[in-house]
């Protein structure tokens, strides 16, 4: 990318990005920093002026940058995104929200990307070792072509779909890219549990439990639809521990 093609994506986002109250940080096809806000200088624990022209990934955590780099090639090489690439990973201080989409030239080719950076660091209580997780107080979900952030209390149940998990509310679902095993472990603060592989549920939400036949439970819970979900050999033994029944 010619010193041109810098100075045109650098203006675009100045006039575009520089004030959205977000972090945003604009990289070419060479993951190399063309722009950084104030905002994401604040997130990245970065100086603007020295971040211009570094690696991106040397932005992020060392056990980050595999993720990272990876979502900017999907972003780089797919032609048609189903859902935007948005991840949770831990940032030098915070815990953020990288939204990530192809920035295109004027012939409409693939010139870089544009990373769009939360900071979720008020919604979450950072654990006191610094290499553990921090806690999700927030969801990030996606509603039609927009992703909203929902307070985790409102979260009845929590499905697997494939490579995606369905965060079932009272009487609304809604999706979200992060895997099931990943909110178990930044869900650790909240009253929820793994009872299947492919269910985990609030239990300030379950209204009845009931055995099914010897070692075999299910739950119903506070829906609107009083939904049955099954309990495993593993989730009933975590249930006794956790209720002590």
């Amino acid at each position: 990318m010619g010193q041109h093609d810098n100075e045109k994506i650098n203006g675009m986002a100045k006039e575009l990005l520089f004030s959205l109250g977000v972090g945003v940080v604009v990289i070419d096809l060479k993951n190399q920093i063309t722009f950084m806000n104030p905002f994401a200088e604040k997130m990245l624990a970065r100086v603007r002026n020295r971040a211009v022209g570094m690696n991106v990934l040397e932005c992020h955590l060392p056990e980050n940058k595999k993720i990272v780099n990876k979502l900017i090639a999907k972003t780089l090489g797919s032609e048609d995104q189903f859902l935007p690439l948005v991840k949770i990973i831990d940032g030098p201080a915070t815990i953020l929200s990288v939204r990530l989409n192809p920035l295109l030239d004027s012939d409409d080719l693939r010139a870089g990307v544009v990373m769009v950076i939360n900071d979720l660091t008020s919604e979450v209580m950072i654990a006191e070792k610094e290499s553990s997780q921090a806690y999700l107080f927030k969801l990030p979900v996606f509603v039609k072509d927009k992703i909203i952030f929902i307070d985790v209390d409102e979260i009845i149940y929590l499905q697997s779909v494939k490579n995606y998990t369905t965060a079932h509310l009272y009487d609304k679902e809604h999706l979200t890219n992060l895997p099931l095993y990943e909110l178990e472990n930044r869900f650790k603060q909240k009253m929820f549990c793994r009872v299947h592989r492919s269910f985990m549920v609030n239990l300030s939400k379950v209204e009845e439990l009931s055995s099914v036949k010897k070692g075999r439970y299910h739950v119903r819970v506070a829906d609107k639809n009083k939904t049955i979900i099954p309990v495993s050999r593993k989730g009933a033994k975590t249930l006794k521990e956790i209720l002590r029944f």
